[in-house]
């Protein structure tokens, strides 16, 4: 049996260990930011986590040595995934990414292609070395197991109670917000608070204020009563394309968008400002079709779509109903992903066709032509579109989320990529791209009346673009043309276009209406 100091002398070392991690992982946004006044909130939830969950470890493996170990390891694994994500998108953990362990582990791919394949034996050995010492240490015997487990459950009912009160409306916690205000940009407030500090400020304020945030964005309308205001003779194709950014213009390559390239020269383009890197596609997608920027839904920002997927809100496609468009959405992928399957029919899409439907409905999409790797290719996907617009009796506004380029670009992407470097694979995604585009601009050519707005909905997390993170910006790219420019697009050969102002997302769809 450990002595009571060995208990205090244990919680204090723990504590400093996940102190040290979190200040480790704190952005330095000044030199004197180890000297910050806001700092010390996270010093003292990462005590506050270790007096709490210490215990509950002890209770469920009546091991002290084995508990120290488990502590560490989680110490160890909040830092280094913390690590990774800023490694990777430039943004430390944020508490809304709870909410997607639910993806990540349905969909793992898309989250865990990214991370070191050294990383996976490593943490195959570190559980096996903890299971093994599970196994050699002897129990403590102080309490029997029903006492342990009822202390287990009084320890949990102590975390429910804690948390509803969290979410109760208190005074107490406004005050102590209106002391130290939040930002709801991941680096400042991180930078500020530390990355647990600021997360404990963006759980305490979500939960005073997540009632008021709901009510002020709710949609009113169902849109059954707006009235048809329009008749419109075009249909409109808006397209997000996974990962798109003229990527010679970064690195200097041969571009592999000649189409594209012409069409920014002739129609409507620019940059598209976006405010994160490598990920977050639910942002830049809710920004488009909503005309709101994230950080305007305050913690709802992290994960706009959490919210979507609660309340209808007004959206782009609300507006082409108005205007007498049907609205549909399609993405080559499982509809529940980002709980896309909720938030679209709350947006006001009439139809969501997603992966299943597209195989079920027209099969030739699943045919391996219509594949490139693990994911229908861009080329296939955006000939499907010309064909549902043409084939539409009704003016259609059709918005579709493209898939082939997400990453990881790896050996297994697709046949033939091991003797590619990344990329050259990613090239590939972009030259699929481009013959999609050059099918549209054939449809319109022949007399199909279509208006197109195309946008890249973040940077690829290409390893070359992640180490010049400091020289390379945020920024993707947009374009926007319809039938009326095909005489001058038949006159330009493959010439860059000349950089515009940049937009930021919220400001895209407004180009349909003439809004600024």
């Amino acid at each position: 049996m450990q002595s009571s100091i060995s208990y205090a002398l244990v919680l204090i070392a723990l504590s400093g260990c996940l102190i040290v991690a979190n200040r480790e992982a704190t952005p330095r946004t000044s030199s004197l930011n180890s000297f910050g006044k806001g700092l010390w909130i996270g010093d003292v939830l990462c005590a506050g986590l270790v007096l709490s969950i210490f215990p509950l470890i002890l209770l469920l493996t009546d091991r002290f040595l084995t508990t120290i170990a488990i502590g560490l390891a989680l110490i160890l694994l909040l830092w280094a995934g913390n690590r990774l994500k800023v490694a990777i998108l430039s943004e430390v953990l944020v508490f809304s990414d709870i909410f997607l362990a639910g993806h990540a582990l349905r969909y793992p791919r898309l989250y865990f292609g990214y991370a070191p394949k050294w990383v996976w034996p490593l943490l195959i050995i570190g559980c096996a070395g903890l299971g093994w010492c599970l196994t050699l240490e002897k129990p403590i015997d102080v309490y029997t197991l029903g006492e342990r487990m009822s202390g287990v459950l009084a320890i949990l009912l102590i975390y429910g109670l804690i948390a509803l009160l969290l979410r109760r409306p208190s005074v107490g916690i406004i005050r102590f917000l209106g002391r130290h205000p939040v930002s709801f940009d991941a680096q400042v407030d991180a930078g500020r608070y530390t990355p647990l500090g600021a997360a404990l400020l963006h759980v305490l304020h979500h939960g005073q204020c997540r009632y008021r945030l709901r009510l002020r964005f709710r949609k009113h309308s169902d849109g059954s009563t707006e009235s048809n205001s329009g008749n419109p003779t075009e249909h409109r194709l808006l397209i997000q394309a996974e990962s798109f950014v003229p990527l010679h213009r970064l690195l200097e390559r041969q571009s592999q968008t000649p189409m594209i390239d012409r069409l920014m020269s002739v129609g409507k383009s620019g940059r598209l400002s976006l405010d994160w890197r490598g990920a977050y596609t639910m942002r830049s997608e809710f920004a488009v079709l909503t005309g709101l920027a994230p950080r305007e839904l305050e913690t709802y920002g992290f994960d706009p779509y959490r919210l979507a997927t609660m309340i209808p809100m007004d959206s782009l496609a609300w507006k082409m109903k108005a205007k007498g468009y049907r609205t549909v959405v399609c993405h080559p992928n499982d509809a529940r992903f980002f709980d896309r399957d909720k938030v679209m029919k709350n947006l006001g899409f009439d139809e969501f066709i997603d992966l299943t439907d597209l195989k079920n409905r027209w099969p030739e999409m699943g045919a391996k032509d219509a594949l490139c790797g693990h994911y229908v290719s861009d080329s296939a996907l955006l000939q499907w579109a010309v064909d549902y617009l043409h084939e539409s009796e009704v003016p259609t506004f059709l918005f579709i989320i493209t898939m082939e380029a997400h990453g990881p670009w790896d050996a297994s992407k697709f046949d033939g990529a091991a003797s590619m470097t990344e990329v050259e694979r990613y090239e590939v995604h972009l030259g699929h791209l481009d013959e999609g585009v050059a099918k549209i601009v054939k449809a319109q050519e022949e007399g199909e009346l279509l208006s197109v707005l195309i946008y890249g909905d973040h940077l690829p997390g290409l390893e070359v673009l992640r180490k010049s993170t400091h020289e390379i910006p945020s920024d993707t790219a947009w374009v926007m043309w319809d039938y009326t420019v095909l005489d001058e697009l038949e006159s330009t050969k493959n010439q860059n276009a000349a950089e515009e102002t940049g937009l930021k997302p919220e400001m895209l769809g407004g180009l349909w209406f003439d809004e600024k």
